[in-house]
């Protein structure tokens, strides 16, 4: 049996799987966004009103040391909102996650 995704081979837990699932993708995305400001992880930390060992922790991927909720104020606090799309019946990807600038 082949799959698509890393984290089926993890757990069969969905709603795991799809925490886990929802973020790293908010997690590539914060990661992208930093880089392309061209922000070293200090003024990143600066930025995100966190420390740099957390920045670290993200750049890292550890999703154990984040939750969603943080994930979310970060996007926030970047000037970008998060548009979540979720169609069951799509098996391939269910969950769909937009991240927009926001309108100031």
């Amino acid at each position: 049996m082949e799959t698509q995704n890393p984290y089926e081979l993890l757990t069969k837990d969905p709603v795991k799987f799809m925490t886990w699932s929802l973020k790293s993708k908010m997690m590539m995305v914060l990661v992208d966004l930093i880089e392309q400001k061209g922000w070293t992880q200090r003024v990143a930390a600066e930025q995100l009103n966190v420390s740099q060992p957390r920045v670290s922790n993200l750049f890292k991927g550890r999703l154990d040391r984040f939750s969603v909720d943080s994930l979310l104020e970060m996007t926030l606090s970047l000037g970008y909102k998060l548009d979540l799309d979720y169609r069951p019946d799509n098996l391939d990807e269910p969950l769909r996650l937009k991240i927009k600038k926001a309108m100031l």
